[in-house]
């Protein structure tokens, strides 16, 4: 999103309590993409790319479409009139756009490095029906220094140096490049709406905008506009146009649409709704690396955030985790994705066995980040948990394929492990507690519970999977140590374990991260029996940190991050419900069945597990309309921040197959008894 929107956008939305201005949101409409490119297409029809972290490419920055009827515009988002469904098999959204005689059905979806946005008329319409645009690129993030091309295949080809965008439509169109705002309309109090009417000022102004308008005519009621991205190092401006030219002859007809989607749907067949959504949205937040990004990247000026289109270690470790987990339940057929996920943590592991803050997924190489203290020499400034996510995902990745491995793969995933626990290892102290560190959500510093809890896992998976000899005694040894350690993190008086220590002291504030307990100590019963103490004390603590950062309001129900958490309140007064958090509730409580043989005074796991999900799951407070987990809500009910976030999805889908094998035991076991 250029500086030019955000600025246009914070005008529109200063004053508004629930919304932070200058972003580009998401939480409206739905998302379609492949590996290389991810396009929202908002609830009334407007396009934009998400797909720099994914391809290197940015593509559209803004759009608008409508109809023209007797020489007047009709703009889709200045109606209420418009209804959208997101076909998951067929991986496109169709988009209805509603008039007092007639609809104009929209139709998106990505392909490649490029996007089909097809328009079919029904009913009955006046004459000279046309549909309009307005389109404007960004190649390489620039919003001026960029060329224009009009040829005269009527094709627009916008460049700046290295990224050449283009579109065209399979009906003839009339095109009118767009100036975008001069200096005086940038800082004026009014925001400015595009396409301008009128021709450009000049030529030489419009050969030099990324704006462009277009109208074009319903040839049988139909009409197919395409965009596609390049790269001319890797594709040249004749194979550029000819795919082009190709691709809006050949989705001129909406079977040709639905053919293509068909053949492009990646979801298992039969699946559940939620796992079909689940899995669609992990797939649209990946690069071709299988890496992939927290969620669309919503604020690009860093203006209330530091931005999610990156890859961060703990966010994707935690997803591989929950899909591996998720596969071996539901039988997802999901292999490929694992293999890409530990080439990838290969490819990227530090000389120390550690890995970086964050990374672009596109390449692995190191991104923006401010938690990269380890690589600068100092442990402070750095979020030890992430690199035992990714350990943890790679010791049970190899536990579950280990016999049908190369032996190549199999000695690498030992070497990065072997590394991996002596990078752990530099971030202990000798009381068996990881070092003062970041935390998980990055706004504090101490000795967490939460990256004594992810060391414990990773120790623990170590410590049990098909290593040699030396390396599983050597990570028992440590789970042990910390698991011992853990007792200074509990705090008698509250009944929970605090969020960290900090000089020695104990914050006793509830944190949603120490739900990892539950995981951590279900592996660590593997290496080492969980004693009856401790398990009363997993028990006492769920069922106090579930009560504490529990959250109801007329509108949303859930559980906040943190006590006293104050991060993009707006207005509100206290802590925002965070969809990570309840969704990690219910999936600390589903897998604390295991870990307790019979619900206690202190904490009904299945209870807890039930009353989180709901508010998750597809009629539950937080879940959108399209199916979609924003990362937070506001109190009124309002969704903000990332939409659609990765984590939440993984923990989502990874509690519905717990759920799910919990219910068939459940079948078996009453069904042996009635025998």
């Amino acid at each position: 999103m250029g500086l030019r929107r955000s600025l246009d956008d914070y005008k529109r939305n200063k004053e508004t309590k629930d919304v932070f201005p200058g972003e580009r949101r998401t939480q409206r409409g739905q998302f379609t993409g492949s590996t290389q490119r991810l396009i929202h297409v908002d609830s009334v029809g407007s396009i934009q790319d998400y797909s720099y972290p994914l391809s290197g490419l940015y593509g559209i920055t803004s759009s608008r479409f409508g109809v023209r009827v007797d020489g007047t515009n009709k703009w889709f988002d200045t109606r209420d009139s418009s209804s959208q469904t997101l076909h998951e098999g067929d991986t496109f959204v169709e988009t209805i756009h509603s008039f007092e005689t007639f609809d104009i059905v929209q139709r998106d979806f990505t392909e490649e490095l490029s996007h089909v946005t097809a328009f079919e008329l029904r009913g009955e319409a006046p004459d000279c029906l046309e549909i309009v645009g307005f389109v404007e690129f960004n190649p390489e993030g620039q919003e001026g220094r960029i060329g224009q091309l009009i040829h005269k295949d009527e094709i627009v080809e916008l460049y700046h140096n290295q990224e050449h965008d283009y579109l065209g439509a399979s009906t003839e169109l009339e095109i009118t490049p767009q100036v975008m705002e001069k200096f005086d309309e940038i800082l004026a109090e009014e925001p400015r709406s595009f396409p301008r009417k009128g021709e450009s000022e000049t030529y030489e102004g419009s050969r030099l905008t990324g704006g462009v308008s277009f109208r074009t005519e319903l040839k049988n009621g139909r009409t197919t506009i395409v965009t596609t991205l390049s790269d001319v190092e890797n594709q040249s401006q004749v194979a550029s146009l000819d795919r082009l030219t190709d691709l809006t002859q050949r989705y001129r007809e909406p079977s040709q649409i639905l053919t293509a989607t068909q053949q492009s749907g990646t979801t298992p067949d039969g699946a559940d709704q939620i796992v079909e959504t689940d899995l669609h949205v992990l797939d649209l937040l990946s690069a071709p690396t299988g890496a992939r990004i927290a969620g669309p990247d919503f604020d690009p000026h860093y203006q209330y955030s530091g931005g999610y289109g990156y890859t961060w270690f703990r966010d994707d470790g935690e997803i591989s985790t929950f899909l591996l987990e998720a596969d071996e339940r539901l039988d997802l057929g999901i292999e490929e994705r694992h293999r890409k996920s530990a080439q990838f943590y290969l490819q990227t592991q530090l000389n120390d066995g550690r890995w970086p803050h964050r990374v672009w997924p596109m390449n692995g190489r190191l991104a923006p980040g401010w938690a990269n203290g380890h690589i600068e020499g100092s442990e402070t400034q750095y979020q030890a948990d992430q690199t035992a996510s990714v350990l943890v995902f790679l010791a049970e990745y190899l536990s579950m394929y280990c016999d049908s491995l190369s032996e190549g793969i199999v000695q690498d995933i030992e070497n990065a492990l072997k590394s991996g626990v002596e990078g752990m290892d530099i971030s202990l102290e000798t009381d068996g507690l990881p070092t003062v560190c970041e935390n998980a959500w990055e706004n504090m510093n101490g000795r967490f519970t939460h990256s004594a809890a992810k060391f414990l896992h990773a120790y623990s998976a170590i410590a049990t999977a098909p290593l040699s000899e030396d390396i599983r005694d050597h990570a028992a040894m440590r789970a042990r140590q910390i698991y011992d350690a853990l007792e200074m993190m509990w705090s008698p008086d509250e009944g929970i374990y605090g969020i960290r220590l900090i000089d020695g002291k104990l914050d006793e504030r509830v944190d949603s991260t120490t739900f990892a307990l539950t995981d951590a100590h279900l592996a660590y019963d593997d290496v080492n029996s969980v004693g009856e103490d401790r398990r009363y004390r997993l028990a006492t603590h769920l069922g106090t940190a579930f009560e504490t950062l529990w959250r109801e309001t007329d509108n949303i129900r859930g559980l906040a991050r943190f006590e006293e958490d104050t991060w993009r309140q707006r207005d509100q007064t206290r802590e925002k419900v965070w969809t990570v958090s309840t969704g990690w509730g219910a999936y600390a409580a589903e897998k604390a069945v295991r870990l307790f043989s019979a619900p206690s005074n202190q904490f009904d796991p299945v209870m807890w597990s039930d009353r989180l999900f709901a508010e998750i799951d597809f009629s539950g407070t937080l879940c959108l309309p399209s199916g979609y987990l924003p990362e937070q809500f506001f109190d009124s009910g309002t969704p903000d921040s990332a939409t659609p976030l990765g984590w939440s999805h993984a923990i989502r889908l990874a509690t519905y197959a717990a759920r799910d094998t919990r219910s068939a035991e459940s079948v078996l076991e009453h069904t042996s008894s009635e025998r």
